[in-house]
C-alpha cells in the first residue's frame, strides 16, 4: 500500500512524557482530593478539561477551564524525564515536511516542548487541541492534518497509542495503526495492525521518497501476500 503522508500522535506515539504528565496530574489529583482513585492511564489521550470533568463532575465549565490550565501550566514546565521514544527520530528525519504531521490532544505549547526535550525535529503542521472544537475520538484533527498537508485523508496512515485515537484516525478514513503504549492489543483491536513503537512499523520511502509505502502486516508480525 502506498501513502502520501504519515500521521502521528504525540505522547505515546513519538515521545515517552508519562513520567512527567503523571506527576504533574497526581499532584493535582491530590490537591482536589481524588489523588487515592486516580490513575492517569485510563484518561491517556484526552484532553485536560475533560478529565477534569470526569473527575469533578459538579465543577462550572469556568472552573473545568481554570483546573485545565493550572494542570497545563506545569505540564509545559515538566520535560525533564520527555524522551523519543525507539525509532521516532529515524522515521521523522526520513520524512519530507509536507509527508508528516501531528495530531494531538495535548496543547501547542506543551507539545513543542516535548518535541524539544525528546530533541525531535518540529513538523511544519502540528494540530493540538488548540485547534479543533471536537477532541479525539471525533476525527476532526485528522482530518484538519490531512488538509493542511494537501492530503486527501484516505492517502494518509494515523498512528495513535490510544483507543479514541485510532477510533478517530478511522473515523477521518485515514488507514490506523496502534503503538502498544499504555494500551493493549485488545484496546486497539479496530487499528489496521498494532506495533510496539513507530520504528517497528514497516515504512519505506518510494519514488524519490514521494511516497510512504506501508508493507501488509497481519497482527501475528507475518507479511501479507
Amino acid at each position: 500500500m502506498f501513502y502520501s503522508a504519515v500521521l502521528l500522535d504525540l505522547d505515546g506515539t513519538l515521545v515517552d512524557s508519562y513520567l512527567d504528565a503523571d506527576q504533574c496530574w497526581s499532584d493535582w489529583a491530590l490537591s482536589v482530593g481524588v489523588g487515592e482513585s486516580f490513575d492517569l492511564a485510563h484518561h491517556y489521550g484526552r484532553k485536560r478539561a475533560d478529565i477534569v470533568r470526569a473527575l469533578l463532575p459538579h465543577l462550572t465549565e469556568h472552573e473545568i477551564a481554570e483546573h485545565a490550565e493550572r494542570v497545563r501550566i506545569e505540564e509545559r514546565g515538566y520535560t525533564g524525564q520527555t524522551v523519543a521514544l525507539p525509532g521516532a527520530r529515524e522515521l521523522l528525519e526520513s520524512l519530507g515536511p509536507d509527508q508528516w504531521a501531528i495530531v494531538t490532544s495535548n496543547d501547542a505549547e506543551v507539545a513543542v516542548a516535548r518535541l524539544r526535550a525528546a530533541e525531535l525535529p518540529l513538523p511544519r503542521v502540528l494540530v493540538s487541541a488548540d485547534d479543533v472544537r471536537l477532541p479525539k475520538p471525533a476525527p476532526e484533527g485528522f482530518l484538519l492534518a490531512a488538509r493542511r498537508l494537501g492530503h486527501a485523508p484516505a492517502e494518509t496512515v494515523a498512528v495513535d497509542d490510544s483507543p479514541i485515537g485510532i477510533e478517530a484516525a478511522n473515523a477521518a478514513g485515514c488507514t490506523s495503526i496502534g503503538i502498544r503504549f499504555r494500551h493493549d492489543d485488545a484496546s486497539l483491536s479496530a487499528a489496521r495492525a498494532v506495533y510496539d513503537n513507530v520504528g517497528a512499523i514497516p515504512f519505506e520511502l518510494v519514488e524519490d521518497g514521494a511516497l510512504v509505502r506501508l508493507m501488509e502486516v497481519a497482527r501475528d508480525g507475518q507479511h501479507l501476500a
